[in-house]
């Protein structure tokens, strides 16, 4: 039986039996549970009059079992009644921006570091091994999607969270079904709610627009302009056949060359399938929840396949539990057979270059020192005045440590190889981004210290690294 709890002022009141238009919904985008319900709002004598407020808890269980903690964020008094709005604690991780910096850490720990600043209590992380470096400066729900996406393109696996009651779990998606099973009464026979006789009839339509059957895994050259330095195709020719061809180029890290296949027939496994989507009413069942798997049978649509859940609706009325699910079709039990092209390499991209040697950043250091006070300019290139891309290109050429072509900052990101802050050296270049757009360039000089044309302000000056730092590369 469904309860709920009003927790406030450290006692909780049990007030299911007030409580009217029950109801909670999850999506797999947005990750989070809205629950709402009614209350009485009146001075009527003989009806309780509950003081329910913003940011007061409530919880949801089903036989002592707790589903769901949530935090109230919104009360709306419509006569004769109160409208209640609450989400689960992931109502934090979307709220709260934070600054965190990871230095090789696994993906794993950095998520554990990550809830213990934002105060979210951990259930079980499963093993993430890939390593991060890096400074995050934005939302905490925006910073656990992207580090799960590191572990993705890592090892080509899929990887979800989501909140029980007031803890958090981390877990590898699986394509296999659970089982759904209710019993309505002792003296009925329990079934699974996605029996084809249990469920209602759905709205099912299939698609080819998000489709691909080609997929070309891409490394880019350093240099601008250039063909890729390593490109590798794989093809499903018998879809190409039915459905035209629908390819997708598919860029991969430099440090990912031994994977390239790997990585590529994932993403050709990912979207290569009809998109297909089913609505359907069910029994509700508290452990239809997105990222879950269910297997559907309906011999009206011609269905024996399996779904995984996108969004879910629950509904209590009148003690009766009932959901919509919107489903997503992930798998079919066929074995594809696709055809690989060589892998084409045009550069070396395994090495991360060469730092500039002790003697030669003597050199450069000399140039760069000699610079320093002069005016910047937009678009100057020495001697008297500097941009700071063009400090780049005098102080390079005129210390014989490179021969370097007139580039924008930009220019000298895509030309460079990108290096970890733990491998940075001297006579490395520092880069800045406003979003992935490469705007302003330094020379890194050791100690945490740089020297770059900074602005009109101050022009060309030595200064401790500013925060933000977007990438180091090597020339």
């Amino acid at each position: 039986m469904y309860k709920i709890y009003l927790c406030k002022s450290g006692k909780s009141e049990e007030i299911t039996s007030l409580v009217s238009n029950l109801s909670w919904n999850e999506s797999i985008d947005t990750v989070g549970i809205s629950l709402s319900f009614s209350v009485p709002d009146t001075a009527e004598r003989y009806i309780p009059h509950l003081l329910i407020e913003a940011g007061d808890i409530v919880q949801l269980c089903n036989d002592d079992c707790e589903l769901i903690r949530a935090v109230v964020v919104n009360v709306s008094r419509n006569y004769p009644k109160r409208d209640i709005k609450a989400y689960d604690f992931g109502f934090y991780l979307n709220k709260n921006d934070v600054v965190i910096q990871f230095k090789d850490k696994s993906v794993t720990e950095c998520l554990q570091e990550l809830f213990a600043k934002v105060g979210v209590g951990v259930g079980s992380i499963c093993d993430m091994p890939a390593k991060v470096n890096g400074i995050y400066i934005k939302n905490v729900n925006e910073i656990i999607k992207e580090l799960i996406e590191i572990q993705q393109g890592n090892d080509g696996k899929k990887y979800y969270y989501e909140l029980r009651a007031d803890k958090i779990y981390v877990f590898q998606l699986t394509d296999e079904p659970i089982n759904y099973i209710f019993k309505p009464t002792i003296n009925v026979a329990a079934f699974d709610v996605t029996d084809k006789n249990a469920h209602g009839r759905g709205k099912y339509t299939h698609s080819i627009e998000s489709m691909k059957n080609r997929v070309t895994a891409i490394i880019n050259s350093k240099t601008t302009g250039n063909m890729p330095a390593v490109e590798y195709t794989v093809s499903d020719n018998e879809n190409i056949q039915k459905y035209g061809l629908l390819s997708e180029n598919y860029s991969v890290n430099s440090e990912d060359l031994e994977n390239i296949k790997t990585l590529a027939k994932n993403e050709l496994e990912d979207k290569n399938k009809l998109k297909r989507e089913l609505t359907v009413d069910f029994i509700g069942h508290d452990s239809a929840r997105p990222g879950r798997v269910m297997h559907i049978i309906d011999d009206y649509l011609m269905i024996d396949d399996y779904f995984r859940i996108q969004s879910v609706s629950h509904k209590i009325s009148g003690n009766i539990h009932t959901m919509t699910c919107t489903l997503d079709f992930i798998k079919e039990n066929t074995n594809k057979t696709y055809a690989e092209s060589e892998v084409i390499q045009r550069e070396d991209v395994a090495s991360n270059g060469s730092a500039v040697s002790d003697s030669n950043f003597a050199k450069l250091n000399n140039v760069l020192n000699a610079q320093v006070g002069k005016p910047y300019v937009w678009g100057a290139a020495g001697p008297d005045s500097f941009d700071c891309s063009g400090l780049i290109y005098y102080s390079f050429n005129t210390s014989g440590v490179k021969s370097l072509s007139r580039l924008t900052a930009q220019g000298y990101y895509d030309k460079c190889t990108k290096i970890s802050a733990e491998n940075r050296k001297p006579g490395d270049l520092v880069f800045w981004a406003n979003g992935s757009k490469v705007y302003h360039v330094g020379v890194y000089i050791g100690n945490g210290m740089m020297i770059n044309a900074e602005n009109e302000n101050v022009g060309v000056r030595k200064t401790k690294l500013w925060s933000n730092v977007y990438a180091y590369g090597r020339l």
